[in-house]
């Protein structure tokens, strides 16, 4: 739904994947078998405006900054189904913490 408007109106759009972490979170508790842990939880700015909710991977807690550029990929899940996640891209153009 629109936080604007309201509308329900959907369009459909190819988007690049690409983007920059704008916050996150490094989650220990309550566990599930279907996880990794610590689970790296980020809402991610999307080069083409939109903002979404998703994890990290490929990346140590530690070393994970605001602004750091990522690309999506797609991870498999149970039943054949596969999940959008993102990786960190060169982490030598990173923005310091």
């Amino acid at each position: 739904m629109c936080p604007e408007c309201h509308s329900l109106d959907v369009e459909v759009t190819t988007l690049s994947g690409r983007g920059v972490v704008y916050s996150y979170a490094v989650l220990h508790h309550p566990q599930h078998p279907a996880f990794e842990y610590p689970v790296l939880a980020a809402l991610i700015d999307l080069d083409e405006g939109v903002r979404v909710v998703s994890n990290l991977v490929g990346v140590a807690p530690d070393e994970l900054r605001i602004g750091v550029p990522v690309q999506v990929e797609f991870v498999p899940t149970d039943g054949d189904h596969h999940v959008p996640v993102f990786r960190p891209l060169d982490r030598s153009t990173s923005p310091a913490g």
